[in-house]
């Protein structure tokens, strides 16, 4: 039976709780991933990032509306926009980061950590070796231990 070690990404994303939203965003559309890991200096996991988490940052951000009259458009509310998007801006990994994350350990087998992405609903799965970070287990890599069995 195939192990978390033997189909986990080893070299999994990952950044410290200082890094911009900027920076990550870019990250992800440039790595093209669905999920970072957020550490310390010693690779021990703090925290989850997603694209879900940012979508929904995004999806937090208020445009101003406007106001036409006759041919001047109006804007209402700008200045608070300008603030919205300014404390974006500002944000960093540890304000966008699920803490509540569930780990396995590079011994859990594959049954097992299919049975808890599928109950919980979860897409990254970190692998954890005495308590350090090991590597990340998505659905991508599940589906092609899966395949590969079925090969």
């Amino acid at each position: 039976m195939l192990k978390a070690l033997d189909i986990m990404n080893a070299e999994p994303p990952y950044c410290s709780l200082d890094a911009s939203i900027q920076d990550i965003s870019r990250r992800f559309a440039d790595e093209k991933i669905s999920g970072m890991l957020v550490v310390d200096a010693d690779k021990r996991l703090l925290g989850v990032i997603t694209e879900s988490d940012l979508i929904d940052q995004q999806a937090r951000l208020h445009l101003p509306t406007a106001m036409a009259v006759f041919d001047m458009v109006i804007p209402l509310g700008e200045e608070k926009f300008e603030e919205e998007l300014s404390r974006m801006q500002a944000m960093m990994a540890e304000d966008l980061m699920s803490m509540d994350v569930r780990v396995v350990d590079v011994d859990a087998d594959l049954a097992e950590i299919a049975s808890l992405m599928g109950e919980v609903d979860i897409h990254h799965l970190p692998v954890l070796e005495g308590g350090f970070v090991a590597g990340l287990i998505s659905r991508r890599e599940i589906i092609q231990a899966l395949a590969g069995q079925l090969s």
